[in-house]
């Protein structure tokens, strides 16, 4: 990827990293994030819904212009990338952290615990595969 706004070289892994890093140290957000679709909207009315809708995405869009004035390459897809993004951290970070029984488990048998990652380290690596995803195609 290449230069973006204020002459910021920025690319995937970069990117990634700032994300996750920022994402990781805010677990309530992420929590409201995975709550959102499955529990919140479900529980309120059409107007707050809306309400909440429009709030989205103003947020979303401002979201997806700075990242795109970092990662111009991205174009239409920083939107993508960035709805992804909030969705993965909202669904990771119900695992995290893990519950005394899946830890017990962990310790009993290391190797059910291959895929366990720490949520800074699997948003990072969901991060870098998103952005990889939605970059256009030559």
């Amino acid at each position: 990827m290449s230069t973006g706004g204020f002459g910021c070289q920025v690319d995937a892994g970069q990117l990634a990293e700032i994300l996750s890093l920022s994402l990781a140290g805010r677990m309530v957000l992420c929590d409201l994030f995975g709550a959102q679709g499955g529990v919140l909207e479900h529980n309120v009315s059409v107007k707050v819904v809306k309400r909440h809708k429009r709030a989205s995405l103003a947020r979303l869009a401002t979201m997806s212009e700075l990242i795109r004035r970092h990662v111009p390459e991205l174009g239409d897809g920083a939107q993508w990338f960035c709805l992804m993004s909030l969705l993965t951290a909202g669904a990771l970070s119900s695992y995290v952290p893990p519950p005394p029984s899946l830890l017990a488990a962990y310790a009993d048998e290391p190797a059910l615990g291959a895929l366990h990652l720490e949520l800074r380290d699997a948003l990072r690596v969901a991060f870098t595969a998103t952005l990889v995803g939605v970059l256009p195609r030559a």
